[in-house]
This record gives C-alpha cells, structure tokens and sequence, in this order.
C-alpha cells in the first residue's frame, strides 16, 4: 500500500464496574438510572442483564447505591433489557443503539404483587436523542432489503433513508440545498473525499454492519461538516461469529455483481474480509433516455483485524482498496456527429485505520487513532476532431491523527478531542476547448459556448489550458462537548468547535452548538437546536479551483479569489409523537443560511468539476419521518419520509471558478439547482417467517428541479418581482417534470430449522412502471440526466 499508515482508531466508551467486554465495536453507550415508580427513589443493587444479536453472550451489571448502570462500548443496534430488584416487578425493555450515541435512561420498578409475577415488556423511558428527529438508522436487515446493484455504492444506499434526499446532475444526493452533502464517518474517522462516483471509487455496502444517517443538527465531533453525516460502522469478525457467504448477482444493462466475506474470532482475535466486484451498462444518469457510451466496472476489498490485548485494550487495523474504470456517456448527437467523442475516467484509492481503546477506569476511556488514504482520479482525452480535449490527474494524499478523552459521570457524557490532519493534494491536466468550440459553429448544432483558451504559444498552435500543481496543507482541530441531562426529561448536547484550515486558503474559526431535547411522560419529544458550521473548500480540484483561471475565459477575463470557506447558520424545531404503540411520527422545521456557499462548475464538454462560491445561499423547509418497525405478528414494517423545502443562492459569485459571467455581475437571487418543492420517499415490508418469504416495496417521489438555475424563478435582490428566463436546448424550460417511481423486491430465506438462512434468493424490479425522467439540467453547459427505465435484476446469496 503506498505510503503504508498506522490508522488508529478508537471506539469511545466507559465501563462499569464488571468485566469490559471490548470485542464491541462504535461506543454506543447506554446508560442510566433505576428507581421505584411510587415514589422515584434510588434503587441500588438492581440486577441488569443486557441481550443482543450483536453480543457473543449476554452482559451483566449491578446498581452502584446511586441507582445508576452503564453499558459502554456496544455495536450498534436492538437490544433487550432486563431488570430485576427484590420485591419489584421483572421489567424488560427494548433498546436500539445508533453509532456514537449515549442513551441515558430512566427505569421504573413496580412493587410486585404478593401472589404474582409479572414481567413487563415496553419501550424504557430514555433521556431522548437531542439531534434531528430526521436521522435514520439503516441496520443490516434494512440494508439487505436493497437489491444488489444498489449495494455498490453508498450514496445509492441512503437515498431512501432520510427526508429531502434530492437527486442531482452526476447521481450527486443533494441534501436540504448542499451541493457537496456526503460525509461519511468509518469507525469514526473521517476522510474529506466526496463519495459520488465520479469524484472518487466511493464505498459499497456489503461491508457496512450500520450507518447512522443524520441530516440536521450534529455533535461538535462530527466537525466541519454539513449536509449529511453518515456514520458508518463496519462488520467484524466478533458479530460474523465464523461464518461467511457468496453473493452472485445478475441483471438487464449487464449489471452484474459478486462478492465473498468471510469472518471469524477467537477469544482474543477477530479478522472479516470482504472482496466484491461489479459491472454495469449504465454505471451513470446518461444525459438521454437511452445510454449510450455508459459502462463501467468497480472492484472493492475491505479488511479488518481485531485483537483484545486485555479487558482494557483493544486494537483494531481496518484496511480498504477500491476502484472502478468506467466511460462518461454521450448524447444521440455525439454519436452521429462525434462518433470518437468517448471519454473514460478511472479512480483508485486505498485506506488505512489503525485504533486502539482504552479503558482507565470504570468511566473514563481513552481513544487515539492513526489514519492514511490514497486516492487518485484519472481522466482521459477523447480523439474526436470536434470534442473538447481533457487530460486530467488528481491524486490526494491524507495523513492524520485523531485522539479523543471521553468521562461519564452521572447524567453527563463528556468528550473532548483533537483531530490532525495533513493533506497532499496534487493536480495537472491539458484542457483544450476550440474542438468543441469549432463543434458548437457547426450548422446542425448551433449551440452556446465561451471562448476558453490558454497563452498563445504561436500561430497555428493550439492554445490549451495547462494547470500543474502541488501544495501541503491541512486542518488542526479540537472540540469540547457535554451531552448533559438537565432535568427528568430534559436533555442538553452543548459543543464548542475550533477549526484551523490552512490549503488553498487559510482561516480559523469557532463553531458553537446548542442542541436540545425535552421528553414527556406520554412520549412526546420537543428538539430545538442552533449549530454553526465551518466547512473549508470541497477537496476535489481545490487548487485548480483556486487558481484564477477565469482570467483565461474571454468573457470573463479576470481572475477569481481562491475558495472560501462556507459559515452556515442552521436552526431546527422539531417534535416526535408515537403513535399506536411502536410507530413514530417526526416533524421538523429547519431554517440556514450560508456565507459563500459551494456550487459546482464543469468546464465545457468535459467532467472536470471545479468549484464556485456565491455570496449566499439559503434553505428552509419542513420534513416528516414516519417508521414503524417490523411488527411480528403481522411479518409488517414500513417507513414514509417527505420533505417541503426551498432553496436559494444569491448572486455575484465571489471566488473560485465559474462559466457564466452573469454570475458575477448580477446581484438577483435563484432558486438553485437542488431545488425540489416537494419529495417523498416510502417502502413497506412483509416478511413471513416461517415459509422465509419476503417482499419490499418502495416508493419515490419528487415535483422536479429547476433549469438553468432556476429556470423563471430568478427574481432581483430586494424586488420580489419574477422575470422570463430563456429555456435550456434539451433541458426544462423551468423545472423537469415531476416523478413517481417504485421499486419491488421479493426473496425467499433457506432457513434450517433454529438457523439463519443458509440460501436466500431476491428478484428486484426498480422502476416498475417504466417512468423514465429527467432528474436535472442546470444550464448550457451542463448536460441534463435521464432516470433509470425499468430494470430486472437477481441474486443469490450462499452462507456457510
């Protein structure tokens, strides 16, 4: 592996007074205290037993004489609880743990009655999550609902998961208005690439034990981010528990897919691998109905080592290689009219976490880590005479260390951290436009186009841009913050971040965050939160980004400031109300407001993403989350996610790179390119136990993004007045039209009797009705994306 890295990196968590059990991984943490319903006193010496799929054996622990109980160090997911006191009722309650989340709880003991037993079974009464109501859980068992061909790539994955989920040009998520919105935390490090295709290999989803996928209000730990924090946790050789399986999957447009996993432990050792290899036809949105010049083909390995020094040291190496090869796809008119204008892109990376845990004492843990990735994006020229010339290399070296304290004391959870990061990026590449320039004069064609040209190198020479650059730099951070109970049902996550950036760019800056939660006796929660974020330039092309080539743009003609940070202000109000027993309804108001906010730029008849920041951007809008988990009886479960929202960018941009010189001299605001007045997103499930049979419907929903920037809904700063704006030539004229897709999947589980299921087949139908669409066109420059039509594809999974 090149530059080889010790990553070490650390599940957080302290431990009571029994034996850790540190074979768990992610510092879930449940804690809390244990009193008498009548009269709320402290019950000490109160037996505790906690039970789940994720634990080799069940965990016990008494009662200290302050009443309290702390189970740290958990995998994330559903557990069993079970209380027991001399002279009070055996209770018994259900728990579901997410990634870094401490659950503190309050539990109350009936009087048991002289000639009875009873045992109860109900939801605990826990201090309540104080972040959005609108993060989303996605366990395995959600997870292995998703055909096979969306299991290849994270952002796929989570597209369903979570109100306001917007598709974008490129299979971008755009989430609640950002443009760049992914950021996935693995074992909780965090790497700056973004996850999408055609930035990066991306991350697949077979090796994912969860994710926790958050879209409002976060912890000051999750640092300088927005938009979507994916949490992702990893699998384990300790939950594989020995076994393993191979997966073969089939489908139209050549969607084909394999992977093998393996996973084992010791008493002190645990290892999982996972290799896994895909194809497909249409590997991106191509910019008409029918793809053309669209396929690819990935490979992913993942690996991981776990060794249990002690009770009280834990020593984990996550390894991971991805890649993929794949074509840009083309139009009709490119295939008639530029028949050789076929361009390809090929992405490689390769990371390295190395952590360790330690415990100190009963309370206190310790959590250090060492990361290191690679990763490099390669684009390569086409040899048509009339298509625009790239020759692009982006590589990107990251070093970086992370180390957090975490204390729990009564109702307090108290973490502070440091997190060092250095980053190497490197970027060259030869643009050369007049092909496509020449192309756009042609008669049949007639199509806008700047005049982009490099230094003149003499007559006749052609005048291409050619960019090389190299720079170190990085980030130090440190946080401090306190997720705190401050009444019965009042919950605080109060959090200071200071972030000092130093790349392109060079700035500092304190982040603060209030979030806040308040529990009724009926169930009912309140959140309301202030975060303010600090979020340095998207890495990708940032030099090129920075480097003032608006100066070789005719019309333009004049070098940009580098890239600026973007400080967002967001505000959330929210309320949750169970309903009938397990179903959970979630509403939330959000409001935010961006200082330069990041849009991305293409140059014209290529991929090549650089990045713009425009004075102000602006969101706000109101989403609903409904779940209702897997009632047994019934073999039913289901969830419903819909999202309101409106999203603004003010003009003249202020730095970076852009196309479109309007941009810099009109002050008007528009409505930007994620944009979506309306989405929705819903699936039900039934699974019938007995026979192993199971079927997954899902359903999309969405009103359409704007054209060309907004298409007729520019309006001047201060004049709410509307004005025309001219359609886009193949695009909307001001917003693609809306959508209504499903998806179904059916299976069948092999299940020997008292055994998991050692065959499963699933047979998946995405698009059933054959409604294709048009998911984006953002302007001239931008080529428009079709939706997928109906596609069929099956698979096999074989566990032994």
């Amino acid at each position: 592996m090149k530059r080889a890295a010790a990553v070490l990196l650390i599940s957080i968590g302290p431990w009571l007074e029994f034996p850790a059990v540190v074979s768990a991984q992610a510092e879930a943490v449940a804690q809390g205290v244990v009193v008498a319903e009548a009269d709320h006193s402290l019950l000490p010496a109160a037996a505790l037993v906690l039970e789940g799929a994720a634990l080799p054996q069940p965990l016990g622990a008494t009662t200290g004489t302050d009443g309290r109980f702390r189970f740290a160090r958990l995998t994330p997911g559903d557990y069993s609880l079970t209380v027991t006191h001399d002279g009070f009722r055996e209770q018994r309650y259900r728990l579901t743990l997410r990634p870094h989340e401490v659950q503190d709880r309050t539990l109350e003991m009936a009087l048991r009655p002289v000639e009875e037993t009873v045992q109860v079974v109900s939801e605990a009464n826990p201090l309540p999550s104080v972040h959005s109501p609108n993060s989303t859980f996605l366990a395995p068992d959600r997870l292995l609902l998703l055909p096979l061909t969306q299991r290849t790539n994270l952002p796929d994955v989570i597209l369903q998961a979570a109100p306001g989920m917007i598709r974008g040009h490129d299979d971008f998520v755009h989430i609640r208005g950002h443009e760049v919105a992914l950021s996935p935390f693995i074992n909780g490090v965090s790497f700056w690439e973004n996850p999408h295709m055609v930035f990066s290999p991306g991350l697949g989803a077979d090796y994912i034990e969860s994710v926790n996928v958050m879209t409002g209000s976060f912890s000051a730990e999750y640092g300088n981010r927005f938009g979507g924090v994916l949490d992702v946790v990893t699998k384990s050789g300790f939950t594989a528990d020995n076994h393993g399986s191979v997966t073969l999957g089939a489908g139209t447009a050549l969607r084909h897919n394999a992977s093998l996993e393996f996973g084992g432990h010791t008493k002190r050792f645990g290892y999982y691998l996972n290799a896994a290899a895909f194809e497909s036809a249409r590997f991106l949105s191509p910019p008409e109905p029918n793809a053309m010049h669209d396929a690819g083909r990935g490979t992913r390995a993942f690996a991981q080592l776990d060794f249990n020094a002690n009770d009280r040291n834990v020593l984990r190496l996550t390894l991971m290689g991805d890649g993929a090869d794949f074509e840009l796809p083309k139009t009709l008119l490119d295939a008639q009219m530029r028949p050789d204008f076929d361009n390809f892109q090929r992405t490689r990376s390769q990371s390295a976490i190395l952590s360790w845990d330690h415990i100190r004492s009963a309370d206190t843990l310790i959590h250090m880590a060492l990361y290191q990735r690679y990763s490099r994006v390669r684009a390569l020229p086409n040899a048509d005479p009339y298509g625009a010339k790239l020759d692009s290399t982006r590589t990107l070296n990251t070093n970086g260390i992370k180390t957090d304290y975490s204390r729990f004391f009564r109702g307090h959870a108290l973490k502070a951290g440091v997190d060092l990061v250095l980053l190497r990026p490197e970027e060259a590449f030869g643009y050369l436009s007049q092909p496509w320039i020449t192309f756009t004069h042609l008669p049949d064609v007639s199509q806008d186009h700047i005049h982009f040209r490099g230094p003149d190198m003499g007559p006749g020479i052609p005048r291409p841009v050619l960019f090389r650059q190299e720079k170190t730099g990085g980030q130090a951070s440190v946080y401090l913050q306190d997720k705190i109970r401050l009444t019965r049902g009042l919950s605080a996550d109060v959090g200071l971040r200071f972030d000092r950036h130093s790349l392109a760019i060079s700035d500092s800056h304190f982040s603060p965050r209030l979030n806040l939660g308040y529990a009724f006796r009926s169930g009912t929660v309140l959140y309301g939160s202030y975060n303010h974020y600090f979020v340095p330039p998207p890495v990708e092309n940032v030099l090129a980004s920075s480097a003032g080539l608006t100066s070789l743009i005719s019309e333009i003609a004049t070098p940009l400031p580098p890239l600026r940070p973007v400080i967002e202000n967001q505000f959330e109000l929210g309320v949750v109300q169970p309903v009938a027993q397990r179903l959970r309804v979630g509403v939330t108001g959000y409001y935010r407001i961006s200082n330069n906010a990041v849009h991305t730029v293409l140059f014209p008849d290529s991929r090549f993403y650089a990045y713009a920041n425009f004075d102000k951007g602006k969101a706000y809008g109101m989403e609903v989350k409904a779940e209702a988990p897997m009632v047994r009886a019934l073999g039913l479960s289901g969830y419903f996610n819909y999202a309101l929202g409106r999203v603004w960018f003010y003009n003249p941009v202020t730095a970076g790179f852009i196309t479109e010189a309007e941009h810099l001299s009109e002050t008007n605001r528009f409505l930007a390119p994620m944009d979506q007045t309306h989405t929705l997103t819903s699936g039900i499930n039934y699974h019938n136990r007995r026979l192993g049979l199971w079927t997954s419907m899902a359903f999309e929903y969405g009103s359409g993004t704007p054209g060309s920037h907004g298409g007729g809904d520019h309006e001047d700063a201060g004049d709410e007045a509307d004005h025309e704006h001219a359609p886009v030539p193949g695009g909307c004229d001001v917003r693609c039209p809306e959508h209504f897709t499903q998806n179904l999947s059916v299976g069948w589980d092999a299940v020997r009797k008292r055994e998991r299921p050692h065959l499963t087949l699933q047979f998946n139908i995405e698009n059933l009705t054959n409604n294709v669409y048009l998911i984006s066109k953002e302007s001239t420059f931008v080529q428009g994306q079709y939706s997928i039509p109906r596609l069929f594809s099956g698979s096999l999974k074989l566990r032994f």
